[in-house]
Parts: C-alpha cells; sequence; structure tokens
C-alpha cells in the first residue's frame, strides 16, 4: 500500500457555518464539484531511496463530486467505473489543446554546490521529463553550474541567451465551468464596487 499522490480539500472553502456571515445568512453543507481534483506526490526515484519531497510532481486526478445530506443513508454504495466505459467516453469528449511559453529572464538567489540546476516548465503531466506517458516536450532550461556574484547569492549565467521552455498540452474542453465561474466573479466584482 503504497502512497502515490495525495490532495487536501479544505472543509472551511467548501461548507459555512453561518454564523460567521453578515445578516443570520445561513450556511451549508460540505459540497465540491463535479470537478477535477489533482494529486500531488514525490517524484519517482530510480534509485528507490526515500524522498522528502511530498508534493512536487503531477501523479493524476480523479472527477469528484461531494454532497453531503442530514438524515440516515439511503443505501448509496461505491462502485468503481470499468476501464471499457472509461475508454469508451475519453473518445467522446471534446479536448482542447493548451500551450505554456516561458522565458527566464534571470535565476538568482539560487543554492550554491557543484550540482547543475536546471528549470521545468509542466501542465499536469505533460512537459514532466520524468514521466513516460506523455510526448517529449522542450520543457526545461539548459543545465547550469550557479556562479557566486561576489556578495552574498548565487545565480546562473544566461547573461545574454534567455532560455525558453514550451509545453503543448491536450485536456478536455470544460470551456462551459469557465465561461459560468467568469460570469459569476464579475457579477460578484460589480455588486461589491456598486455597494462599495
Amino acid at each position: 500500500s503504497k502512497v502515490l499522490g495525495t490532495a487536501t480539500l479544505h472543509l472551511s472553502q467548501i461548507s459555512s457555518a453561518g454564523a460567521e456571515l453578515e445578516e443570520g445568512t445561513p450556511g451549508f453543507l460540505p459540497c465540491f464539484g463535479p470537478s477535477f481534483l489533482p494529486f500531488y506526490g514525490p517524484r519517482p526515484d530510480p534509485a528507490r531511496t526515500p524522498s522528502t519531497d511530498t508534493g512536487v510532481a503531477y501523479r493524476g486526478r480523479v472527477l469528484l463530486e461531494l454532497s453531503t445530506h442530514m438524515g440516515t443513508p439511503d443505501g448509496r454504495r461505491q462502485d468503481t467505473i470499468a476501464p471499457e466505459d472509461i475508454a469508451r467516453v475519453q473518445r467522446h469528449l471534446p479536448r482542447r489543446r493548451f500551450g505554456l511559453c516561458g522565458v527566464f529572464y534571470s535565476a538568482t538567489m539560487v543554492p550554491a554546490g557543484p550540482e547543475l540546476l536546471r528549470f521545468e516548465l509542466s501542465l499536469g503531466n505533460y512537459g514532466d521529463t520524468g514521466d513516460v506517458t506523455c510526448k517529449p516536450a522542450a520543457s526545461v532550461t539548459p543545465h547550469g553550474c550557479p556562479l557566486f556574484d561576489g556578495n552574498r547569492y548565487h545565480y546562473l549565467p544566461w547573461y545574454g541567451d534567455k532560455p525558453v521552455a514550451a509545453v503543448t498540452s491536450s485536456w478536455e474542453d470544460a470551456g462551459h465551468r469557465w465561461d459560468a465561474l467568469n460570469l459569476l466573479r464579475a457579477t460578484c466584482r460589480r455588486l461589491v464596487s456598486a455597494r462599495g
């Protein structure tokens, strides 16, 4: 029973007691989603040495909906989804391509040491050089040895050459959720500015 990744849902973010809200507004029981919940864990170590990294690598995600009801349970149970059902649904999900491009202008205050350093961009598994499930991408900067700045810190000597890293990925199209969320946030900002 090895832990591959962890995710945290803070109870204060998915429920409210109501007492802290103004004018006696009633609270709500814990609820979440349906939404994807990402899991993060340590990077896979080929040497199998214990890792101190607790949550630096994307390990996967789960579509989760959580709702809380008062009273006695109505006999609901947990079921697993058959792999063939997942494969059949995945073919029909509309997908959208996303890109992330980063230009590194400087790297200062880096740790001293003889180890070569590099930076990596990733979107989920895409761009992660340790993950073999996605196509390789130009998602890392060249290795560099930190130099002492003559005062107190170390830096990577990029000078006039600025490294560029880019990642492309493909995910389910959830634009309808983003549109609704953006609309709610814009409405909230307008109401707050009109009230204040």
